[in-house]
């Protein structure tokens, strides 16, 4: 026998009766309520879940096209047959546009069971159309509230809302934290804020604690789902505390699910579901649902600890560099002045020509070391923001021309002659020492990958901006390497072919922005690079 919950409007007991032992000769198990007035159908359909309704067409009180607007009132699906001993053809018709799904004579019941199992099936049909559809825009949503740029505890609180009250009457989200030894809980949503801010209070009081047989605990021990479609049933709580056990008594749970939310380090927390009012129970449907929706959270979560660890991974990293720097610079420095010092008397006192070369030699590497540590330095500084400036009035012209000077051994070195063409003075207001470490990088990188062959330095004005152009005939850049060669450690070939931190290129870009100007690379017709350095000039000396 097939369980049928039916409601019945008619005011004839034995009319009713009979549909029942018709109902009962096909098969089914009714369990039936009969109403005759508006009040009390009201009272039946907030009660109580029906299958389907079986009503006359014609009371004292009450009319079939009456209790079909009662019933659409609801918003509920339910498969409605008018039952009548006098309906014509011109009644039928208006009970079925009214949204009557069928019609028979009290006299021809026969067709009455085959009747009701196909409006079963249909109302079958659609509630799963309808809840495929309401489940496929709920994860869409997900999907939106989960990539939104705010924080993500703020995210989750949005998520727990989906559900409520459409599947579920709560939804809740909690996170496993080791230190409190337990399953905290980030997120809830329920339509009653009085009732949410208990189940909020005690939880905070009292997380969820592991090793328990049953609930969320049991769920992120063992990393399968929990179905419980009748919590009474249940033999132990999902707590020990006995202030949680009394809460949860009070809130008065139905039907609970939990689905664990997972990372790629295992169970990161727990989703769930619960229903504390009505007739129905959370079933297979809702539990895939729910696994869903953890599946996403779970992504984010996992998404955002990676974010962290990338996070701390760099903030130990700019710390090293800082430390790292700093250290470096007071040998440094003590060996710069005492090269400086035997440089000054090998002048004053005829010593070994070879020595002095040596001595030489030894200073260019300990300045090149020294600019390699105060390049480190400048990238953990501008980690935090944009660089510092200590902007002063000077000629650009005049800037090059320095630089150009002191990598004249270098470039002598390497068998390379670098010329400098330039026009009349350039004035701005920028940092001496950050413009000419720029200037530094582009000579230095023209220097060390075209070896052998003359670098050009031009220093032109272009409108309001003083340009500086560094053109080579080495090997050139391919035109994908072009933006990545400015990024932090950005090489277009291998470090150990060249040397070099990768950092140069980097720090001149950040220093002409915060100046207001530019820099770029583009490769150069018959080979080679040309890299240019804009900064805007002295509003006087624009034209």
């Amino acid at each position: 026998m097939k369980p049928l919950r039916l409601l019945v409007v008619e005011d004839n007991p034995d009319d009713a009766a009979l549909m029942l032992l018709e109902l009962k000769r096909n098969g089914f198990r009714p369990e039936s309520h009969r109403v005759q007035t508006a009040a009390a159908m009201r009272q039946a359909l907030v009660g109580a879940d029906f299958d389907i309704i079986l009503s006359d067409y014609s009371m004292p009180d009450f009319t079939a096209l009456q209790a079909l607007k009662v019933l659409q009132e609801t918003g509920r699906d339910i498969p409605f047959i008018v039952v009548s001993g006098s309906i014509g053809e011109g009644e039928a018709v208006e009970a079925m546009r009214a949204g009557a799904r069928d019609y028979f004579a009290k006299d021809r019941l026969v067709r009455l069971g085959a009747a009701v199992e196909r409006e079963l099936a249909e109302a079958r049909a659609r509630r799963e159309r309808a809840r495929t559809e309401q489940d496929r825009r709920m994860l869409a949503l997900a999907s939106e509230v989960l990539a939104e740029p705010e924080d993500l505890d703020e995210r989750l609180r949005r998520l727990v809302q989906l559900p409520v009250p459409k599947v579920a009457d709560w939804c809740t989200l909690r996170l496993y934290e080791k230190g409190r030894g337990g399953l905290r809980l980030v997120a809830l949503a329920h339509p009653d804020a009085e009732r949410a801010a208990r189940m909020w209070e005690v939880d905070q009081r009292n997380p969820l604690e592991v090793g328990m047989d049953f609930g969320p605990a049991h769920v992120l021990a063992t990393g399968e789902p929990e179905l419980v479609e009748e919590v009474a049933a249940r033999p132990r709580p999902v707590t020990d505390v006995s202030e949680y056990q009394e809460v949860l008594r009070e809130l008065g749970f139905r039907s609970a699910l939990h689905v664990p939310m997972r990372g790629r380090t295992g169970v990161l927390g727990v989703l769930s579901l619960a229903i504390d009012r009505g007739d129905r129970r959370l079933g297979p449907e809702d539990l895939a649902l729910a696994q869903e929706l953890a599946r996403r959270a779970g992504l984010v979560l996992e998404n955002a600890r990676l974010f962290r660890e990338v996070q701390d991974a760099v903030r130990l990293r700019d710390d090293f560099l800082t430390v790292a720097a700093h250290e470096l610079r007071t040998p440094l420095t003590t060996l710069r002045l005492q090269l400086g010092s035997l440089m000054q008397h090998a002048r004053e006192t005829p010593m070994a020509e070879e020595l002095e070369t040596r001595l030489e030699r030894s200073m260019r590497q300990v300045l090149r070391l020294g600019t390699l540590v105060e390049s480190l330095l400048d990238v953990s500084r501008l980690t935090s923001g944009e660089p510092d400036l200590s902007p002063e009035r000077f000629d650009l012209v005049e800037a090059v021309r320095a630089v150009v000077e002191r990598y004249g051994a270098e470039a002598e070195g390497v068998g390379s002659e670098l010329r400098v063409s330039a026009g009349p003075e350039l004035w701005g207001r920028w940092d001496r020492a950050r413009v000419e470490q720029s200037v530094a990088a582009l000579v230095s990188n023209a220097l060390k990958f075209g070896p052998g062959r003359p670098v050009e330095v031009e220093v032109t004005r272009e409108g309001p901006m003083g340009r500086v152009r560094v053109m080579d005939r080495g090997i050139g850049i391919p035109e994908d390497q072009l933006e990545r060669i400015f990024e932090r450690f950005g090489r277009a070939v291998s470090s150990r072919s060249y040397g070099g931190l990768g950092l140069g290129l980097y720090l001149a870009r950040r220093a002409a922005e915060a100046h207001g100007g530019r820099a770029w690379a583009e490769m150069r017709e018959g080979g080679g690079a040309r890299f240019t350095l804009e900064l805007p000039l002295e509003k006087e000396e624009r034209a």
